[in-house]
């Protein structure tokens, strides 16, 4: 069960994933870790930073007002969205989805929400079921967008099984459109996940868009930096153009949300 929803790692995923979904939608939609359908958005201190802000916030940014993600936020009052049902909101039935997850009550709920839509739900592991799909199925790997969101970036299930980051930069070799996910808790690892896939998959143009926070607007308990970010692979200049913009966009109206002393004091966003 996903406990970190509608925090601000949450918003500086879903945020691109929604605009990159809008602007190039896919033909077929795959997520290695899925989670529940939707969550219940209650109060707490790490979601008054992260979604429950953003839907106060951005519809006064000019380059959030429109973006889909706040369009589903807002369509669904009181809900906060799983990325599957993010992805479902947006695409529609314009595209087929598999949707991977060993936790059953999430893959019970995600085949709940999606009972007119062209859903396989898968409950086992993401990452090798997208292993064998990709190698499977005969398709164009371009109208594929593959979204991998690890817990452990370096898990690997069998001795011979990929980790979730060697599945990726697989999939961005053999030209599948990639979307990953990445966190990390010390500033010298900011970019990390850009870094491996670049030098497992040279030669592939790779888009990275960073965002530091107080790791206390994330995990109370705590102090000093936390971050995550995105990999994008396979994807257009109009993609790429789009999330620095929402990047941007974000790290402003993150600009009074301040934690004195704490270092960092605020979000920050960077292209790495």
């Amino acid at each position: 069960m996903n406990q970190h929803f509608a925090k601000l790692g949450d918003v500086w995923k879903h945020l691109p994933l929604a605009e990159v979904l809008r602007i190039n939608p896919p033909q077929q939609y795959w997520e290695t870790h899925a989670g529940s359908a939707t969550y219940p958005l209650s109060d707490s201190p790490p979601r008054l930073h992260g979604a429950l802000r953003f839907l106060a916030q951005a519809p006064r940014e000019p380059q959030l007002a429109r973006c889909a993600y706040l369009q589903v936020l807002q369509s669904m009052p009181g809900v906060y969205p799983g990325s599957p049902m993010l992805a479902m909101r947006v695409l529609g039935n314009r595209a087929s989805y598999l949707f991977c997850d060993t936790d059953p009550e999430s893959a019970r709920s995600l085949g709940e929400a999606s009972r007119d839509l062209n859903v396989r739900v898968v409950n086992r592991d993401g990452v090798s079921t997208v292993a064998q799909e990709a190698d499977s199925v005969a398709l164009d790997p371009s109208g594929v967008l593959i979204h991998i969101d690890p817990f452990d970036p370096h898990e690997r299930q069998t001795p011979n099984s990929m980790t979730p980051v060697e599945l990726a930069a697989s999939l961005a070799r053999r030209g599948f459109r990639l979307f990953y996910w990445y966190g990390y808790d010390d500033v010298d690892d900011r970019g990390w996940a850009r870094a491996e896939i670049a030098r497992l998959a040279p030669g592939v143009e790779l888009w990275c868009g960073d965002v530091l926070i107080p790791s206390p607007f994330v995990y109370p308990e705590r102090g000093g930096a936390w971050g995550c970010g995105i990999v994008l692979a396979n994807l257009t200049q109009e993609e790429a153009a789009s999330c620095s913009q929402l990047g941007r966009a974000l790290e402003r109206i993150s600009a009074d949300d301040i934690l004195s002393p704490n270092d960092p004091p605020g979000l920050t966003f960077a292209v790495i």
